[in-house]
Parts: structure tokens; C-alpha cells; sequence
């Protein structure tokens, strides 16, 4: 019997090692055919002669449509699971990264491609978080929804460091930001449908609430069981605490994409004007991100019980003020400046983990964590496309200040909104 408990427990930490590398590496390159924009954008800007407002109505397009995304494709990703769907947005957004470096300057083509990219890219994250609850119980859900967070705070490193890479160190066109990460990306999108699989009862191993109550033996292979939209749906918008996170991540992405699309084309202008290039000084902020999403999913689960909104609006607050130091900075200030944009990453991205991969897991259930996943990220990216667009406008019209502004605002409503969330915790369901 034991020698049999010993198998399967190898069994199972083979296939939970496959499945979150597998999940974490496919998400991350997923990211380098997204923000790279924000690198490429003053070089396409000054070649084509492209105002801030203009060129935010691309980004703009991008945030609309993956949100329409997240509220469709979250929902889907429950009913389909992530193999196939997660596959299908890598490689068309791929096709899309490559077609877009033909654009030539036409703003309403870079519109349509960018907003189609934002539609396909959404069928990534939210399936994905699906594949983690899936495979992982909820007591270790805050550990592993924080490791996973780090996909995207180093793809969109790496995205912004290959981008640069090819643009200033290389000194290639801006297009081949476009092009060497589409290429990244079908080949990602490959791996992904090999390797993944939706579910452990579709290798033959329990399900974890099988597990939980102690069978130890393989079984035969099954599908994930999917109990329909009236059962995933209804038990979101129903969810107090997932309502709250919407609204608080509404909030944050205003911020978090404020900084990720607009910061490099601040720090940029030198490059225009002459051969300093402070780019690299961006790096920082998903640096920051990266130590955020790990560190404060453990806090949360060691000092405060699984109650994520306590440390969610403490971490607001601060960012606020975060926020509004730098924003009184010299603009190209590298003594403090860099070590506080890592300070600010923090406090962007810890929350943010929490927000999307924690809580949906923990309040959606493995059942329903995608459509979870999928309506609190849809709302984050409303707040996505209106601070793309806003802040553009702000820049152009009234400078940079009147942009930080908006930001700490933001950040700040979020904080006091989610105080009144502060004790929440997840409930014990029939599906974990």
C-alpha cells in the first residue's frame, strides 16, 4: 500500500512541475507580444509623426478588446479548458505581432491589428489560472497563484529588455520588436498544446478533492467535469468579494497601465533629442512587480489567514504616495528614481496577483475560476483602455504632472473602496 502511495505521490509531483512550468513559460511570452509597444512607440511616433492622443487610441484598442475578451473568453475557458484555447490566442496573436510590423505608419491599420491582438491575447490568463486551480489545492493556492504572477512581471521585462535590446543596443527598425517576438510566440503556442493538460483526472490522477479525502490510487482517464454557464456565471456576480476586486482592480490597472505605456515615451524624449537613452531605467518597475507577487500572496497566507484585502488597500494607499514622490523628481533622477520605480512595481503588482490569480481561485473554486478570473480582469481592462487613451491626452494637453495625478487618484479610491472588503475570506465549497 505505501509503495503504491509512493507512486502516486511521484506522479503527481511530475505532473504538478510539468503543468505550472509549462503554464508560467507559456504566459510570459505571451507578454512579449504586448508591451513591447510601449518600447517601440516614440521611434514609430517620431517616424510617422504621431501625436501622444493619437497613438493612445492603438492602445486604447488593445485594452477594449481584451476586455470584451476576458468577459467572453473567461467564461469560455471554463466550457473549452485551457489546452486548446490558450494555444489558439498564442498563435494568432504571433501572426498578428508579425503582420504589424508592415504597418507602415497607418494609424487606423495598427488600430484594427492591436485590437485584434488584444481580443486573442485575452484568451491566455484567465485559462490559465482555470489550469492552476485545477491541478493545486487551496491550501497552497496563494503560494502558487504568487509564482505564477511572476510570469508576467518577467515577460514583460523581457519584453521590454528584448525590445531594446534590438531597437537601440542592435540598432535594428522598430519592426523587429514585432517580428522576433511573433516568432518567440508560435513556437510558445506549440510547446503549450504538447505539454499541458487541463485537468489531473485527465492523466488518470484524482481530482484534488479526491485527493483531499484520501484516494491514493490512478483511476481511469477523465475529462474536466464543466457544470454550465448558469453555475459559473451565477456564482461570480454573486460573490461579494469578487464584485470588490473588480472594482479595486479597475482602479489599479489605470495605474499599472499608465506607467507600463506611457513611462518609456516620458523617459524616451532624450533619445529624440539626443544620445542619452534612459530606457533601461523602466526595467525596474516589473523588477519590483517580481518581488511583489511573490512576497505578498505569503504574507497574506502566513500573517493574515487568506484575508487578501487588508494588504490589498494598505498596498494602494502606499502606492499612492509612491506615486507622488516620484512624480516631483527630476525626470531622468537615477539615484532615487530607479530604486523607487522598483518600490512602486511592488506595490502595483503585489496587489495585483492577489487580485487576479488569487481571489479568483479561492472565491470562483477550480469550477468557476476562469469566468472569475475573466470578469474581474474584464473590469481592470476597462480601467486599461481608459488610461491609455487619458493619460495620452493628458500628456498632450496638460504634461506630465496632471498625469501622476491621475494615477495617485486612482490608487487612491481603490484603497479606500476595499477597506469596506477588509474581512473577507473564502468559503469551504463542494468544489475546491
Amino acid at each position: 500500500m505505501s509503495e503504491v502511495k509512493s507512486d502516486i505521490n511521484e506522479t503527481w509531483r511530475y505532473w504538478r512541475a510539468r503543468i505550472f512550468i509549462t503554464v508560467w513559460v507559456t504566459y510570459m511570452t505571451y507578454y512579449l507580444g504586448r508591451v513591447n509597444i510601449g518600447i517601440a512607440k516614440p521611434f514609430i511616433m517620431a517616424e510617422f509623426s504621431i501625436d501622444p492622443a493619437t497613438f493612445g487610441l492603438v492602445g486604447t484598442a488593445l485594452f477594449i478588446m481584451y476586455a470584451i475578451g476576458q468577459f467572453v473568453n473567461g467564461a469560455l475557458g471554463d466550457k473549452f479548458g485551457a489546452q486548446r484555447f490558450v494555444a489558439i490566442g498564442l498563435i494568432v496573436s504571433s501572426i498578428i505581432n508579425l503582420l504589424f510590423g508592415f504597418t507602415n505608419g497607418l494609424v487606423w491599420m495598427m488600430f484594427i491589428l492591436w485590437g485584434l491582438n488584444g481580443f486573442f491575447q485575452s484568451m491566455g490568463w484567465a485559462p490559465s489560472v482555470k489550469t492552476v486551480a485545477n491541478w493545486y489545492p487551496p491550501n497552497d493556492r496563494g503560494k502558487w497563484s504568487g509564482r505564477l504572477g511572476t510570469s508576467y512581471q518577467i515577460g514583460g521585462a523581457i519584453s521590454w529588455i528584448l525590445a531594446t535590446f534590438l531597437i537601440v543596443t542592435l540598432g535594428l527598425d522598430w519592426r523587429f520588436s514585432f517580428w522576433v517576438a511573433g516568432l518567440i510566440m508560435l513556437a510558445s503556442g506549440i510547446h503549450w498544446y504538447i505539454r499541458v493538460r487541463n485537468a489531473p483526472e485527465e492523466v488518470g490522477l484524482p481530482t484534488i478533492e479526491e485527493e483531499e479525502a484520501g484516494k491514493t490510487t490512478l483511476g481511469n482517464v477523465r475529462t474536466d467535469n464543466y457544470l454550465g454557464f448558469s453555475y459559473t456565471i451565477g456564482s461570480i456576480i454573486r460573490n461579494r468579494t469578487v464584485l470588490f476586486a473588480s472594482f479595486g482592480l479597475f482602479c489599479l490597472n489605470i495605474v499599472r497601465y499608465g506607467i507600463t505605456e506611457w513611462l518609456p515615451y516620458l523617459l524616451a524624449q532624450e533619445v529624440i533629442k539626443g544620445d542619452f537613452f534612459p530606457l533601461w531605467k523602466t526595467i525596474a518597475f516589473p523588477l519590483g512587480g517580481t518581488i511583489g507577487a511573490i512576497t505578498c500572496t505569503w504574507i497574506s497566507d502566513r500573517y493574515l489567514e487568506r484575508r487578501r484585502m487588508p494588504l490589498i488597500s494598505i498596498l494602494f494607499l502606499t502606492l499612492a504616495g509612491s506615486i507622488f514622490i516620484y512624480s516631483i523628481l527630476p525626470p531622468l533622477d537615477w539615484l532615487i528614481g530607479a530604486p523607487l520605480l522598483i518600490i512602486i512595481g511592488f506595490l502595483t503588482f503585489g496587489p495585483h496577483v492577489l487580485l487576479v490569480s488569487t481571489i479568483p481561485m479561492e472565491f470562483g473554486t477550480r469550477k468557476a475560476a476562469s469566468t472569475a478570473t475573466g470578469f474581474i480582469d474584464g473590469w481592470g481592462y476597462v480601467g486599461s483602455a481608459i488610461t491609455t487613451f487619458g493619460s495620452g491626452i493628458l500628456l498632450g494637453a496638460e504634461g506630465p504632472e496632471s498625469t501622476f495625478l491621475f494615477w495617485v487618484t486612482m490608487a487612491l479610491l481603490g484603497g479606500i473602496v476595499l477597506l469596506f472588503n477588509w474581512k473577507s475570506v473564502p468559503e469551504k465549497k463542494e468544489y475546491f
